[in-house]
């Protein structure tokens, strides 16, 4: 698979991508010069479920650099263990996120709060994951939206003068509603429900940070809980145990 770029303008760059599978060809543009996705290395299918949501999104966001103070062996693990992750996380009270394996690469998530969808694995390498999510969301003014969103994770491990290691993550999201009227009104007239949309597809990595925070702070309290927590799996209790020794070790 090779890349063909071709730029339009000065802020716009499309890019073809060509299987040699079957020689179709998935076109993903991408207006916005910050954003670099991995497309080379994406297979046709992902190409595809990438275009349809960037090529015309509803909303689409930045989220500025945030740190969370655990080592990145500790990070890449929540980020790749989401079940885990999402038993932790409520059992904790930091939030009432539920995952379920649906395959390799896919899960079922559910916040709690209304959202709930499909979660697919796109890409991954050492500093990136890419996602496709396929959701729902039933609240107060809208009674059910539905859409398509991508979401890409950039991290890489930090040093700070304190001499601790941290995690600095930068989220980008891109989210494409099924309701053309409703799409309408979120982009032109209410900005408020453009901040709903990208809250929500953020809200489940922000609680990664929030529970890396608290490993940082209390590593014992976590580790207790996963001690005490039925049902999770062995070979998965066992690495994150494993992890989280030397903080125990530190305190």
């Amino acid at each position: 698979m090779r890349p063909f770029p071709c730029a339009f303008g000065a802020a716009a760059s499309v890019f073809f991508l060509v299987s040699p599978l079957n020689g179709l060809a998935c076109v993903v543009q991408v207006d916005d010069p910050e954003v670099v996705f991995p497309l080379d290395k994406l297979d046709r299918q992902a190409l595809c479920r990438l275009a349809a949501v960037v090529n015309d999104y509803t909303t689409h966001r930045n989220v500025p650099p945030t740190l969370t103070p655990v080592r990145k062996p500790v990070y890449d693990f929540l980020v790749d263990h989401p079940v885990l992750t999402s038993v932790l996380v409520r059992n904790l009270a930091l939030a009432g996120y539920r995952f379920t394996r649906m395959g390799a690469d896919l899960w079922h998530g559910d916040d709690g709060q209304g959202a709930e969808g499909l979660i697919t694995l796109l890409f991954q390498d050492t500093t990136r994951r890419v996602y496709h999510v396929q959701g729902s969301h039933r609240g107060r003014i809208f009674p059910l939206i539905t859409g398509e969103a991508v979401v890409m994770l950039n991290y890489h491990a930090k040093s700070e003068a304190d001499g601790r290691e941290y995690v600095e993550t930068k989220i980008t999201t891109y989210s494409k509603l099924d309701n053309p009227l409703l799409a309408m009104l979120v982009r032109v007239l209410q900005p408020i429900l453009r901040r709903v949309v990208n809250e929500k597809l953020t809200q489940a990595f922000i609680i990664v940070q929030r529970l890396g925070e608290l490993m940082a702070a209390d590593p014992e309290q976590v580790y207790r809980q996963i001690e005490t927590t039925p049902d999770l799996d062995p070979a998965e209790v066992r690495a994150l145990r494993a992890l989280l020794l030397p903080s125990l070790k530190k305190g």
